[in-house]
């Protein structure tokens, strides 16, 4: 990734990169790198303008696919950078989630731009409305209110605190951190006196008390993100793994074993794993040496999932995403945000499909040979998937009666669909009547 910078902006950006500070930072994988190429080398550039080159993030994603687990790290990785700066001399002036992007579960801090010289008597952050309404306002809404997190698709400035403190009770308005996220701006928003009073002038003399009350600024968003982030929570789906009852120990360790065969024969380098749930297969293909991406599309589920993978140094990245109904692209044009399907295309050369096929089929209503068209799409080479005879309990369920709507629906149609797309390399039978398949991409 390349970013033009032109003059007088170049210079600060310049010192701050030579400073031994940046070098320990991307060291530790909280900056991304930057390489600071010839003036004019680039393409369409002058001798007058600065070009660095950044290495590419392996998978992109954004905040309204994030689970609560990496909303709160992007948010600690955001103050806890700032504060390191300002320790010495430098802070962030954009706090957003949008800077943040994720290495498996490593955030890393990607606009190198947003580090500038702190003012030495100036003691007020500046983006800390920033930081409230896109990262505190958000999880505040969703932890306290039910508000999805996915909301914020459409709302990359995030909330106005007056659009929560409308919804919040009064029991929630008066405690903290709504009390001063919330309810006190949204008190104060009409106040003539105070939007005229001006916040620059408010200085300090000994820049070690500036850099105090900043410090102490940043704690306090920190304590505040940390105590409305909620902890894991139950669903549906979070312990499907272990309440279901239509595989049997031999049916798991099959399937596991199959999984695993179909990895090590694959040696793959960028998984998908469509419908992870807890992770199982994501953790076999992050054993046999692959980046990871994980999607679902239960929130909880996903967060269980960074729970698990916490402290670990599995290269897996849990995402909320339907491919049903996948993430699409968004801003201006269409332009600022990739969908997930274009951030995927040619990325992945192993696709997981397991247990979900007859989902995308039934409760989606995705036709089979849309479903192989985009498997074919997905994948660059290799496609793990798992057919659910229509006998199936979890068929059974999703059909709910409507048996001859579906009677199409078999396994003949499934081999069909799909070898327009892939051949048979290996299949395996389950003694529940599921069948694995290897399949690779013609």
């Amino acid at each position: 990734m390349y970013r033009t910078i032109r003059s007088p902006f170049d210079a600060e950006i310049l010192k701050f990169l030579a400073l031994p500070l940046a070098s320990e930072l991307v060291a530790n994988n909280r900056l991304v790198a930057s390489e600071v190429l010839p003036r004019g080398s680039y393409p369409g550039t002058d001798s007058e303008t600065l070009t660095l080159r950044h290495p590419r993030i392996a998978f992109p994603s954004y905040p309204w696919e994030w689970p609560p687990s990496l909303w709160l790290a992007a948010a600690e990785l955001t103050l806890n950078l700032c504060s390191d700066l300002v320790k010495q001399g430098w802070l962030l002036k954009d706090a957003t989630p949008l800077n943040v992007l994720f290495q498996g579960m490593k955030p890393v801090f990607v606009d190198v731009l947003s580090i500038e010289r702190a003012v030495p008597d100036q003691p007020i952050w500046y983006p800390y409305g920033q930081f409230v309404r896109t990262f505190l306002l958000p999880m505040l809404a969703y932890s306290q209110l039910g508000w999805p997190l996915q909301g914020v698709l459409t709302r990359r400035d995030g909330y106005e605190p007056e659009e929560i403190y409308t919804a919040l009770p009064w029991s929630s308005r008066i405690r903290q951190p709504a009390l001063s996220a919330v309810t006190l701006p949204s008190l104060l928003a009409n106040s003539k006196k105070l939007a005229t009073a001006g916040i620059a002038s408010r200085t300090v003399k000994d820049p070690e008390v500036t850099k105090h009350i900043l410090l102490k600024t940043l704690k306090g968003l920190l304590a505040h993100m940390r105590q409305v982030t909620p902890a894991h929570k139950t669903s549906t789906w979070s312990d499907y793994a272990e309440t279901a009852t239509h595989y049997s120990e031999e049916d798991h360790a099959g399937k596991r074993r199959f999984v695993a065969d179909a990895l090590a024969a694959a040696a793959p380098s960028r998984v998908l794993d469509v419908g992870c749930n807890t992770g199982v297969y994501s953790m076999l293909a992050a054993d046999a040496g692959a980046k990871v991406v994980s999607i679902d599309t239960d929130l909880q589920t996903v967060d269980r999932l960074c729970a698990m993978l916490k402290g670990s140094d599995k290269n897996i990245l849990p995402l909320c995403v339907d491919l049903a109904h996948p993430t699409p692209s968004v801003g201006w044009e269409n332009r600022e945000n990739a969908s997930f399907l274009s951030r995927c295309s040619g990325h992945f050369d192993t696709v997981m499909i397991l247990a979900v096929l007859h989902h995308l089929l039934l409760r989606s209503q995705i036709p089979m040979n849309s479903i192989a068209a985009l498997c074919g799409n997905l994948t660059t080479r290799n496609l793990i998937i798992e057919w659910v005879p229509p006998t199936d309990p979890k068929f059974q369920e999703l059909v709910r009666g409507r048996d001859s709507i579906y009677a199409h629906i078999s396994e003949t149609a499934f081999r069909d669909a799909f070898a327009e797309h892939f051949s048979v390399l290996n299949e395996s039978t389950l003694q529940n009547g599921r069948i694995l398949f290897h399949l690779l991409k013609r």
